[in-house]
């Protein structure tokens, strides 16, 4: 038989755990909404321009970002993926919503962000940061296709305890103006 201590200290445990991980947080500094879909609740939730989101950071976790909510499960989302391990990993994938034209240029106009840069950053020790200008293909920044591994950036080991963020269109785009009104 388990006592209610027992039970406590379980509890209290999980909650120092889950709270020494992180949060994971998406900025939308985008001059339009987003909708981000979090696979650890399955929940669609709309990122106004100018926006923020967040959720505590657990296990592997593939954040998905659309311009469009209808395109969620089609060929139109950029994707926040992390996973807390022996260290925190963390990468931009772009799989999901580039086109490649036959002259090999790329078109990421599907992609939440990619017109105007995503930059993906951890706090809390010697975390690398993942930085992409706007509408650039560079594969050791973002995941164009599966085999992108060079885009996968860490902290270094032992030091997964700050939070995670994604901008997006982090080299601008909404614009408040004093009275708190969205600009574009």
């Amino acid at each position: 038989m388990f006592s209610r201590n027992f039970f406590s200290a379980i509890a209290l445990q999980t909650l120092v755990s889950t709270a020494s991980a992180g949060i994971a947080i998406i900025n939308n500094h985008c001059g339009y909404d987003v909708a981000v879909l979090s696979t650890l609740t399955n929940a669609q939730t709309p990122i106004p321009a100018g926006g923020s989101w967040s959720e505590g950071l657990q296990g592997h976790q593939s954040l998905k970002i659309a311009k469009d909510p209808n395109l969620m499960w089609a060929h139109g989302i950029t994707q926040f993926e992390y996973t807390v391990a022996d260290r925190l990993w963390y990468d931009i994938s772009l799989i999901d919503c580039v086109n490649f034209g036959a002259d090999g240029g790329v078109d990421g106009a599907n992609c939440a962000g990619y017109d105007a840069g995503i930059r993906l950053e951890a706090t809390g020790g010697n975390c690398a940061v993942a930085s992409l200008p706007p509408n650039t293909h560079d594969p050791t920044q973002a995941y164009f296709v599966w085999n992108d591994d060079l885009s996968t950036k860490s902290c270094q080991p032992g030091e997964i305890a700050g939070d995670i963020t994604m901008t997006l269109c982090a080299g601008g785009g909404a614009k408040r103006s004093v009275a708190g009104r969205i600009q574009y």
